[in-house]
């Protein structure tokens, strides 16, 4: 062995032993940051979700619009983050680019279009020449206290600048850095790294050891590569290329496609109606994004025409698809961990794991797909359980053919519970009316199916059989209902006002008899095309 060889394994060995139970990865390029840089070995990527929206609804002389507000801080954070990614020790990597300050307003709450404004005013600006922006940049970013930064002496030949900032958080270093500029090449802006172990290292151990194997190894990509490298792909739905330019919801699907453009494992797919997002890469993955592709649209045209929106504000209905459940777990959090998929109203997302059965999985999409209808077509009013879970149980068990004809299907599980136990369920119609969501899923799990269940049923008798009957104003409950909520913007009173004018005992009468009597007619019966 040679003198020059032993003296890098001994080199070697030191890091090694300092190693604070990470390793990263060999460098790759990242075309929408600008240059290359390592990750943690078998990093995953932790994608910033979409911010949490706070509805407000305006009354004007055309009807009802709604308009989604925001935490700035949320919003700023989101633009400015580049990505984040975790290792399956704990080990964690943030990076963000300084390009702007977080902007003041007077609300807490602002619309995605006041805050493009104000953070695209000249006022806002990181100037890369002063160290106080830079500095004040940082302290918003991060979520602990940092101090005073220290400049640092590492990798100057790609390097221009490095600062390392003392801060209060334990195990985690933050470093901001500004790659040298090549030739005549645009001046870079100033990056934040920020690194947290899942060790409780020595900091100067940390230091050394994030300063050799992420800071040193920065570089920028030969000429020619710049476009090459890591970033999210883009899955065409369609026979042709077609433009997104026309769709609605452009700043969501903006926000949505940054959230995941560093990322080689994610990839976005869009329709007119539709954004969807997924790191899912199996054949079952797959299969589901061509059934999602083929259903979704000819079920939103279903949810149209059954109940109407109350405004004609257009949205982008985001999808993302999760392809491990423990990913899905981490997004959703432990109130839904029990969950397949599930409709996040505050982050306006459908989201959802792949799981082992797509039958069953397609189920649950067209379940919280429904949510997500209602939702945007009532503008973010709360519908009422009876109403909202039963349509949602309606649309499991429709069926999309291949010219994208949707049939309501019976449910022949919860037909056979209500059947079983119609006299109850007869009787227990006006207390579904007045459950709230918490009486609605309150009970043992037995109690939980009967309310599923009879929520179906009504629902399922409100669109395929009372329009079969004559001489009762049953078929009006559902318009009058979502004119009373659009009137209200309270469930509860418009449940009462759509049920002012009907005689309950003749209403349970009539439910009855159609579960007991006349299935068969409400079969063959198409709401959709009637």
């Amino acid at each position: 062995m040679t003198i020059r060889n032993a003296i890098a394994l001994l080199f070697a060995a030191s890091f090694a032993a300092a190693d604070p139970g990470a390793s990263f990865a060999p460098p790759q390029n990242y075309p929408n940051i600008g240059f290359t840089f390592p990750i943690f070995d078998h990093a995953k990527a932790d994608p910033v979700p979409m911010p949490l929206a706070h509805t407000y609804v305006l009354v004007g002389d055309d009807g009802l619009t709604r308009e989604d507000r925001f935490d700035p801080f949320e919003l700023w954070y989101a633009d400015q983050c580049c990505a984040r990614w975790s290792d399956p020790q704990g080990n964690r990597l943030v990076l963000g680019r300084l390009t702007r300050q977080l902007p003041a307003f007077d609300t807490d709450f602002v619309s995605r279009e006041n805050f493009a404004d104000e953070l695209n005013d000249d006022a806002n600006r990181v100037d890369p020449k002063k160290q106080n922006d830079v500095n004040d940049w940082v302290a918003t970013f991060v979520d602990f206290s940092v101090y005073k930064p220290e400049r640092v002496k590492v990798n100057t030949f790609n390097l221009d600048d490095v600062f390392v900032y003392p801060c209060d958080a334990a195990n985690t270093v933050v470093y901001a850095f500004r790659p040298r500029r090549i030739g005549n090449a645009k001046n870079f802006d100033w990056f934040c790294a920020i690194f947290r172990s899942a060790d409780t290292p020595d900091p100067k151990t940390l230091r050394a050891f994030v300063e050799d194997r992420f800071l040193g190894r920065i570089e920028t990509p030969r000429r020619g590569a710049t476009d090459e490298g890591s970033e999210a792909g883009e899955l065409n739905l369609h026979e042709r290329e077609e433009s997104h330019a026309d769709y609605p919801g452009q700043s969501v699907r903006a926000a949505a496609r940054k959230s995941i453009e560093n990322y080689d494992s994610w990839w976005s797919a869009e329709t007119e109606d539709y954004m969807i997002l997924s790191d899912a890469g199996t054949v079952l993955g797959k299969t589901l994004i061509r059934n999602l592709k083929a259903q979704l649209p000819a079920l939103h045209k279903a949810c149209v025409r059954l109940l109407p929106p109350l405004a004609h504000d257009r949205d982008v209905s985001l999808v993302r698809v999760f392809q491990t459940r423990d990913d899905y777990v981490r997004y959703v959090g432990a109130d839904q961990a029990w969950t397949a998929g599930v409709w996040m109203p505050g982050r306006r997302e459908l989201v959802l794991s792949v799981g082992d059965s797509l039958e069953d999985l397609m189920r649950v999409i067209r379940h919280e797909a429904f949510h997500q209808y209602l939702s945007y077509a009532y503008c973010m009013i709360p519908a009422p359980p009876w109403l909202n879970e039963g349509h949602a149980c309606l649309f499991e068990n429709a069926t999309v053919d291949g010219k994208g004809k949707v049939t309501i299907e019976e449910d022949t599980t919860r037909s056979a519970l209500l059947l079983d136990n119609i006299a109850v369920a007869t009787a227990f119609l006006p207390k579904l009316l007045e459950a709230d969501y918490s009486g609605f899923y309150s009970g043992s799990a037995i109690e939980r199916n009967f309310k599923y269940a009879l929520a179906w049923g009504l629902a399922y008798y409100l669109q395929k059989g009372a329009p079969q009957e004559r001489n009762t104003p049953f078929t009006d409950i559902l318009p009058v209902f979502a004119e009373a909520l659009a009137q209200t913007q309270s469930y509860e009173q418009a449940t009462r006002q759509a049920f002012a004018d009907v005689d309950m005992s003749v209403f349970q009468a009539n439910f009855s008899e159609f579960w007991t009597k006349r299935r068969a007619s409400a079969m063959q019966y198409d709401p959709l095309n009637d």
